[in-house]
């Protein structure tokens, strides 16, 4: 990929990406180009104190880190990715190790995103409900939310 001039970034940038917190409205939107630490370099070479961990508080760990970056690299090449329809090393692992902090849990769910995270809760609500013999729920959806409606146990 060729190296373009940093105006060509930010006019590529206002043109092509929408940023979801706006920051930048009005004025250029900052470019991070690298990071290390707490601290990023924007694309004029300016350096910050990222305190809000990646933008998005996300990269709470630090930019640089060998360590994980050589764990999640040595991983990639044994095994990307393997959806939770099946079991997989890394995720018993660490859902052992997760369980250790959480009290009175005895299981895990490990998602990739929030989407997913939120239909799995409702499949898990749907099916205890239908394990405590709950059959006749009724369902009502809208472009905002799913509600599922039980029958009173009176």
């Amino acid at each position: 990929m060729a190296v373009r001039e940093s105006g060509d970034y930010i006019e590529s940038d206002v043109k092509n990406v929408w940023h979801h917190l706006m920051l930048h409205q009005g004025k250029a939107p900052m470019i991070v180009v690298e990071a290390m630490g707490l601290r990023i370099r924007d694309i004029h070479g300016k350096e910050y104190l990222d305190a809000t961990s990646g933008g998005v508080w996300c990269v709470n760990v630090g930019y640089g880190r060998d360590r994980i970056a050589n764990a999640v690299c040595e991983q990639m090449k044994k095994m990307a990715y393997y959806a939770a329809s099946g079991g997989n090393l890394p995720s018993i692992d660490f859902s052992e190790k997760l369980l250790e902090y959480m009290p009175g849990l005895s299981r895990v769910y490990i998602s990739n995103s929030g989407s997913e995270a939120n239909e799995k809760a409702y499949k898990m609500i749907r099916l205890r409900a239908y394990n405590r013999g709950m059959k006749d729920k009724k369902k009502f959806c809208s472009a905002t939310a799913t509600i599922t409606v039980l029958p009173s146990r009176h």
